[in-house]
């Protein structure tokens, strides 16, 4: 631990001046959209706008299964991490997503950056239906052997216009060399307001994954858009409806 000194707090000024140096600059290029670097070579302290799907998964009833300090339990609940998040992550990897963020009791991913929408919304799909399939199938059976209570889980997508920004400390300025990627805009935020508002072991979806959604998907979809519900088409009136989609993925037959 540093000691608290002058030339210690120095140190963090020079390191924050590096950091924001042209950062207003940068940040104007990417909203102008006159950046545009590949995902792969964003600097640290720039973005890139881009569009995808985000998909927010996560455990139903997490905390109150893991309430309890006593050893057992704690056992269990890291079992059923190690089950749960590992297959969700390579599901997503598997239809050409990436993980934003663990949030412990589950994922945010974006899946499709640098696709076109119909691309992204309907690998979003496959990846939600696949991902019940296999917590129903592979993992919920694998648990109750255990004698561990079975998964529950929710699932929220939404496609948009993005930010992904690559945030972190250059290499030689930290013990420990990281950047990664975050991803900010109204289409992650409506994502993950999508999944709270999913019932048990359901996938909720905006608007525009309905509409971009396959042909034989069509009819999966139900409009559970609530009464009170206020997000809009940006700059018109149109509202930005929400969609159960009920499909699910039936035993492979080969």
């Amino acid at each position: 631990m540093p000691k608290w000194t002058k030339e210690y707090y120095s140190s963090l000024e020079e390191r924050f001046n590096k950091i924001t140096e042209g950062l207003a600059d940068r940040i104007d290029g990417v909203i102008n959209g006159t950046v545009t670097p590949a995902i792969n070579d964003i600097p640290i302290g720039s973005a890139r706008k881009m569009r995808a799907a985000v998909l927010f998964f996560d455990i139903r009833n997490f905390t109150s299964r893991t309430s309890s300090a006593e050893m057992p339990k704690l056992k269990e609940t890291l079992i059923m991490l190690d089950c749960v998040i590992p297959m969700v992550m390579h599901i997503i990897f598997d239809n050409d997503g990436y993980i934003e963020k663990n949030t412990g009791d589950g994922v945010m991913a974006v899946i499709g950056l640098e696709e076109e929408d119909e691309s992204a919304a309907n690998k979003a799909l496959s990846a939600a239906t696949t991902i019940f399939y296999t917590l129903n199938n592979t993992i919920n059976p694998f648990l109750k052997k255990l004698g561990i209570k079975e998964i529950d889980a929710r699932i929220g997508i939404d496609l948009g216009t993005l930010l992904v920004a690559r945030i972190g400390a250059h290499k030689g300025t930290s013990q420990q060399d990281r950047s990664f990627l975050t991803v900010i805009g109204p289409s992650a935020n409506l994502a993950s307001k999508i999944q709270n508002e999913a019932g048990t072991n359901e996938i909720w979806v905006g608007d525009l994954i309905c509409k971009n959604a396959e042909e034989y998907r069509k009819d999966f979809f139900v409009d559970v858009t609530p009464k009170d519900w206020t997000w809009s088409y940006v700059g018109t009136s149109e509202s930005y409806n929400i969609w159960d989609y009920n499909a699910s993925r039936k035993h492979p037959s080969k």
